[in-house]
């Protein structure tokens, strides 16, 4: 277990580096890692972010997949096309 001590040490260094940030990413990313050791000390994960990420993988999309044998399929012919040769153009 990290002691709650390296975990505060840590959030100051981040904190830090949040204050003094050139760029708004950075000042997030250092935000975002505040979030994460709060997350670490208090012993648990976000629970909204967690029941969000649930419903994400629990519901995909699920796309009609047609099976046909390359074979078997009929060739593709398109507009302008001269010929059943891969070399006609």
């Amino acid at each position: 277990m990290i002691s709650y001590n390296r975990v505060f040490e840590e959030m100051e260094r981040q904190l830090m580096k949040a204050k003094h940030a050139d760029n708004p990413n950075d000042m997030r990313e250092a935000l975002a890692a505040i979030r994460s050791l709060t997350e670490v000390a208090l012993g648990g994960k976000n629970e909204i972010h967690d029941e969000m990420a649930t419903n994400q993988i629990a519901t995909p999309q699920a796309q009609p997949v047609q099976s046909l044998n390359s074979l078997e399929a009929a060739p593709l012919e398109e507009d302008g096309a001269n010929g059943s040769s891969l070399f006609d153009f």
